[in-house]
Order: C-alpha cells, then structure tokens, then sequence
C-alpha cells in the first residue's frame, strides 16, 4: 500500500517542522540564558542604566553653596531627612536634580532638599 502525500499533508508537515524548530531554538536560548553569568548580565544592565542616566542628567557640573561638583566625583550626600548615602555623582539637569550611582542603587534627588554634599577621597 503505497500512499501520495497531498499538498494538505505538506502543509501539516511544515506547520509541524516549524513547531519543532521553534520549540528547539526556545529551549536552546532558555539554556544560554540559565548558563550566562550574573556579571554579564549585571554589565549589560549597568550599561543600560548609564546611558540612561547620562541621557536625563545631561550637566556634568553644578554648585552647591559656592563648591563646583563634577560627573565622575566621589560625594558623600546629606538631605534634610538625615538621610546619608555616598556615591558617584553622574550629573544634574536643569530641573534642580541630581544623580548619584551608590554600590546598590541609583539616585535622583532634588538640590533644595540636599543639607550638604561633601567631595569623598577615593
């Protein structure tokens, strides 16, 4: 017994094939992505979050009670809540914010409710 493929079965096997590969390309990906390092994908999210960063804090200097700060600077930042947190200064933009990049965090904060900023030796 000798049976023709139609054309619908063809497109039944193409339709299967495409399943079949996606399926494996699926799983080929999820096990690249389980395999990769946290540090590469920790870099590739930093890289991200720079640009961004440098993107919505475009000035790289400001002053502050007569002192000029830098991008790039080491600050020790006190608000008016007590609050202390030291970082790197990313930059500041026209809306009277600045940003500083801790070892865990990102931060925007407003200059007016800054008590003071101290330059940090590295």
């Amino acid at each position: 017994m000798n049976k023709v493929l139609t054309s619908e079965d063809f497109i039944y096997i193409a339709v299967i094939a495409f399943f079949v590969t996606w399926m494996i390309q699926n799983i080929i990906r999820l096990k690249n992505l389980l395999n990769a390092s946290p540090d590469a994908i920790k870099a590739n999210e930093m890289r991200t979050i720079m640009a961004r960063c440098y993107a919505l804090f475009p000035l790289e200097k400001f002053n502050f009670k007569g002192r000029e700060f830098t991008r790039g600077m080491r600050v020790k930042i006190t608000t008016f809540q007590n609050k202390e947190f030291e970082g790197e200064l990313i930059g500041s933009n026209s809306r009277n914010l600045i940003c500083i990049i801790t070892a865990k965090n990102v931060i925007a904060h407003e200059i007016s409710n800054i008590r003071d900023i101290t330059p940090v030796e590295n």
